[in-house]
């Protein structure tokens, strides 16, 4: 059974004293997608307003969302499928926002594609493509990518530009942002006043204690907790971002399990191949001695096992 967008199925029946769930350290990890779209609904657009300018580094407001991206429960699965949170700024951009939990293959070609989806739906058959407005894609992923390694800057914006100077941008209407959450947890130890690390902080995990200190000095995030409150209290979204949780945790446990099985067959066929290795090189070395006490070839072959070619070939 599906979620009913009748009534937001952020608002509990009850209220909860504030704080209340974040002194359990219960509240649920807003990085579970299902989360992000209920705490940065439609209603609260002015919280998903401070997230966009503080990734973008400038003020930006958000005009609308697009508030039907919720997808059933697969109940023999477990998993819930949500897609990425769109939404259209005043300036007349359009923003992509989506996390990533999981890896995949060819990631930066999948981000490039979902942002060229976006771009593209702008606009039907027949209308003028100055019509085209840019479009911006911001990728929050729990893991780094083997594209960026060695790369620690958080936030960093990419666009088409030349590749003689690297300054002249061909057009502005592509932009990609892609925020590595484990890069943002070491930055945030460098500069703790970062405003991206603190929400990846707050997004990662808000129950760690550095985001208790994040909420006295950032006020946007401050809101973002009384939020999330009502949100995690809210028994079938809770239920619902557990089974997600539950998803993604046996995945990556199966993914585990398959690694560490290839690596233990390939250990033994390593030691298998040595081993096999070890005696050929033992065998020729016999050969060559026996060549050497002018010992008929067809003999040298019953002893040592090499073929007649092979002990041609050592001399």
């Amino acid at each position: 059974m599906g979620l009913s967008h009748n009534k937001p199925i952020w608002r509990g029946d009850f209220m909860k004293e504030k704080q209340s769930l974040l002194a359990q350290g219960k509240l649920l990890e807003p990085k579970l997608d299902v989360v992000f779209h209920a705490l940065f609904r439609e209603d609260n657009k002015e919280l998903l307003g401070a997230l966009t300018s503080d990734i973008l580094r400038e003020e930006v407001k958000i005009k609308t969302t697009d508030k039907n991206r919720y997808v059933d429960i697969d109940e023999a699965n477990d998993k819930l499928g949500v897609m990425d949170l769109r939404a259209e700024l005043e300036n007349g951009a359009h923003c992509i926002i989506e996390i990533q939990l999981k890896h995949c293959e060819n990631e930066p070609e999948r981000i490039l594609y979902y942002w060229a989806d976006a771009y593209s739906r702008q606009i039907k058959r027949g209308d003028r493509f100055g019509k085209l407005e840019k479009t911006i894609s911001i990728a929050i992923l729990d893991h780094e990518l083997e594209e960026l390694r060695g790369m620690e800057e958080i936030g960093v914006k990419w666009q088409i530009r030349d590749e003689i100077t690297g300054k002249r941008i061909l057009t502005d209407r592509l932009e990609l942002i892609i925020i590595e959450l484990p890069k943002a947890r070491r930055m945030y130890k460098i500069e703790p006043n970062n405003a991206i690390c603190q929400w990846m902080l707050f997004l990662d995990n808000p129950n760690q204690k550095e985001v208790v200190q994040i909420m006295k000095e950032n006020k946007d995030i401050n809101k973002a907790i009384d939020e999330l409150e009502q949100v995690s209290g809210n028994e079938k979204l809770r239920r619902i971002a557990e089974l997600k949780e539950k998803y993604i945790r046996d995945e990556q446990a199966s993914i585990e399990y398959a690694q560490n099985e290839g690596y233990r067959q390939g250990e033994k066929k390593g030691m298998a191949e040595g081993e096999a290795k070890g005696e050929k090189n033992k065998s020729i070395e016999i050969a060559k001695n026996m060549l050497k006490e002018n010992v008929e070839k067809k003999l040298i072959s019953k002893v040592t096992g090499l073929s007649l070619e092979e002990i041609k070939n050592l001399k």
